[in-house]
């Protein structure tokens, strides 16, 4: 299980547990976790337009924790 943070357009941040995220060849960001049986569920999918940017929490270089941001375009996966 992973943190990430959105950061979204109207200025709110959504921090959510979930196994994944990703972004779709459209931009939107989806979350996701997987069940008992392995099969993934989507927790929830945020459209591009309100989406500024995403960040998974993990440990950095010199072992703090920190928000690692993801890229901003292009398809991607994130566990």
């Amino acid at each position: 299980m992973a943190v990430f943070m959105l950061q979204l357009a109207d200025g709110v941040d959504a921090v959510v547990e979930a196994d994944a995220a990703g972004r779709t060849a459209a931009g939107d960001i989806v979350l996701e976790r997987t069940d008992r049986r392995g099969r993934a569920e989507r927790l929830g999918t945020y459209q591009a337009e309100t989406v500024t940017a995403v960040f998974r929490r993990c440990r950095a270089d010199g072992g703090l924790y920190s928000w690692i941001p993801q890229p901003n375009d292009g398809t991607w996966w994130c566990y």
